[in-house]
């Protein structure tokens, strides 16, 4: 299966807004997950289904709904009925090929978002979706599989003393996103330590450096791919005029986009290095092939010579000079040694050897 641009077959000839799971299927069945939480308290519950989902949203608290499993398009259909969220929207968050974007309507802020993480045994970027849905007083986020990616946020809301606690749930949908774009930083910073080793390597002829080569390429396309659009995502968050969004927050937003553009550029320096190390690994190769044709032409320029002396006195000729002289042999190679020693003094004297 591409990477780049995956399957859509299921959604070929469909009418717009048709809820279609576009994707892998990465865990059975779906899950939910509702935090409440304030200044004073706690909550934690795990519903076996969406019924009776909007019991869990107040004005006195914010109300965090997770789902894990996007695969379920029934859970997704709900979700829609109850917040009233355009079937449109719906549909780019079954698609799991969906760039990273941002929408709004009165009521909501829709953002997609992409997790990046990079796996050593398989040597690829691994790449989930997690969209938002930003509402008043709640925030729905959705996932493909029931990975921890928002362990740490879990770890500040127990805490009590994490701004999330006493800020709006736009702040939480903002540190939601800063800890995916942490992680975008050390996968990078992970993929980069294996670009940067590989340098000690690059005047070998080995080829499986030319493989590696090719295979960060493609890894930091794929991370540029989607990436790329988060800093627009960032752009059109800051510049809302949602009430949604806080003035508070705002600051925070304008940090994240500067942690997006410092990752941007940091793919932008390892895929230059990775383009240079492939030159420099072509001019090894080059010079290699240089330095055996070197050493062919000086074999062939000694020995051009010496042929043509030994081509003359082959020569079937009944009157040859010295032909029947007694010496002649062991002079014949005096001389055609001397030859071969004033043409490597000379080949050394040029630096040719």
């Amino acid at each position: 299966m591409a990477r780049f641009l995956k399957n859509k077959s299921k959604s070929q000839g469909a009418a717009p807004g048709s809820l279609i799971f576009i994707g892998q299927q990465k865990m059975k069945d779906p899950l939910l997950r509702v935090v409440q939480y304030n200044n004073e308290s706690l909550k934690e519950e795990h519903p076996k289904s969406l019924t009776g989902i909007e019991k869990y949203i107040a004005d006195d608290h914010v109300t965090w709904i997770s789902l894990y499993g996007l695969h379920n398009t029934k859970y997704i259909e709900q979700i829609g009925k109850i917040f009233d969220i355009p079937s449109l929207i719906l549909e780019d968050i079954l698609n799991t090929d969906e760039r990273p974007k941002l929408a709004e309507d009165e009521k909501h802020i829709f953002i997609i978002f992409k997790t990046l993480s990079y796996n050593p045994d398989i040597q690829k970027i691994q790449i989930d979706q997690i969209s938002f849905i930003l509402g008043k007083n709640y925030l729905i986020s959705i996932q493909e599989s029931a990975s921890p990616y928002f362990e740490d946020i879990d770890k500040r809301l127990a805490s009590g003393l994490s701004k999330i606690r006493s800020y709006s749930p736009d702040y939480l949908c903002y540190a939601l996103m800063d800890t995916l774009v942490d992680g975008y930083i050390l996968t990078i910073e992970n993929l980069g330590s294996d670009i940067e080793a590989q340098e000690k390597q690059l005047l070998t002829a080995d080829k499986k450096i030319i493989e590696d080569i090719y295979r960060y390429k493609t890894e930091l396309s794929y991370i540029r791919k989607n990436i790329r659009p988060v800093k627009e995502v960032m752009t059109r968050f800051m510049t809302s005029d949602s009430d949604l969004i806080n003035d508070r927050t705002l600051n925070y937003l304008k940090d994240l986009k500067s942690l997006v553009t410092q990752a941007l550029e940091t793919i932008e320096i390892y895929y230059m290095m990775v383009a240079d190390q492939q030159n420099i690994y072509n001019s090894n190769i080059s010079n290699n092939v240089n330095d055996v044709m070197k050493i062919l032409t000086i074999f062939s320029a000694i020995f051009i010579p010496l042929t043509f002396i030994v081509g003359v006195y082959g020569m079937n000729f009944e009157y040859i000079p010295a032909l029947k002289y007694h010496w002649a042999y062991f002079i014949l190679w005096a001389v055609m040694l001397v030859i071969v020693i004033i043409m490597l003094l000379f080949f050394k004297r040029k630096k040719w050897i």
